[in-house]
């Protein structure tokens, strides 16, 4: 038991580390340079579920990684890319750190892009999803997903990934895996600050917008978050004009705006015609 806590501790002061200052940098980007709605009141209880968040998933994830450690198994196929940012000369090197964090972030996304068309299939799995499809003012601070999606994640991303593949990156600087690690957060931002052409690769807030979006035109559309390549691949890419930023939402779905809103959302019964409504949200057409 104190080894876990030790784990739990030194997980959660990480994990905190590395959200706040996106959540802090996102916040001042909405603050300067707004787009659309958001109320003080939906960052306040966004900050509640991202923190509710946090130490659910970390206790859960303490126990699972010493679990899986204790296993011993090793992946398929190991990829060692490290050797395209061996150079003698920094200006090769930052391009190939660049490209292959980007690389990387590809590969990876490719197994979250299917788990995530998954939720938006399966009725059991979007009534956890739904939660964060349920916002209505949607804000750096008010995007928190369900802790029931990371564990989810285990049998559909990282279990498959880990058991498949293993690739060396080497030496990657913090600063560019902190920005990729802050487009979760960033895509879901109430900012006129986007990324322009760019979003053809790395998704922006624009981009996902439109997957929350509350009209039914625009569903079933950009389920990638780390790479918008899978989407385009598989058909599934609807790229935003330029002066659209549609209102987003459940139709008859309410937003949590409680603590037991947001834990327990899933697990309640619901009105048929909210739950037929519901359903309808998870049909690809």
């Amino acid at each position: 038991m104190p080894a876990y806590l030790h784990d739990f501790a030194n997980t959660a002061l990480a994990y905190a580390h590395n959200l706040l200052p996106v959540l802090a940098a996102c916040l001042l980007l909405e603050l300067l340079l707004p787009l659309g709605r958001a109320t003080l009141a939906s960052r306040v209880r966004g900050a509640g579920f991202w923190a509710a968040y946090v130490v659910i998933t970390t206790a859960f994830f303490a126990a699972f990684n010493s679990l899986w450690t204790s296993l011993g198994l090793r992946p398929l196929f190991m990829l060692d890319i490290s050797v395209l940012s061996h150079s003698e000369h920094a200006a090769l090197r930052w391009p190939a750190y660049i490209a292959i964090a980007i690389v990387s972030t590809i590969l990876g996304d490719f197994f979250y892009y299917w788990f995530h068309r998954f939720q938006h299939t399966s009725a059991f799995l979007w009534r956890f999803h739904e939660v964060h499809h349920a916002i209505r003012d949607m804000n750096a601070f008010n995007s928190a997903h369900h802790w029931t999606e990371e564990i989810f994640r285990i049998p559909f991303v990282i279990v498959p990934m880990t058991l498949l593949i293993n690739w060396n990156t080497g030496y990657i600087p913090a600063i560019i895996g902190a920005i990729l690690g802050a487009q979760g957060i960033y895509e879901h931002s109430a900012t006129r600050i986007s990324l322009g052409w760019f979003r053809y690769i790395i998704p922006d807030n624009r981009f996902h917008r439109m997957h929350h979006s509350i009209h039914k035109s625009d569903w079933n559309r950009n389920f990638g978050s780390g790479s918008a390549i899978w989407d385009i691949l598989f058909r599934t890419a609807r790229f935003p004009r330029r002066d659209e930023w549609p209102e987003v939402g459940v139709p008859g779905v309410a937003e949590p705006r409680t603590m037991a809103d947001y834990l327990f959302m899933p697990f309640r019964r619901r009105d048929d015609t909210i739950a037929a409504q519901s359903a309808e949200n998870v049909t690809v057409k």
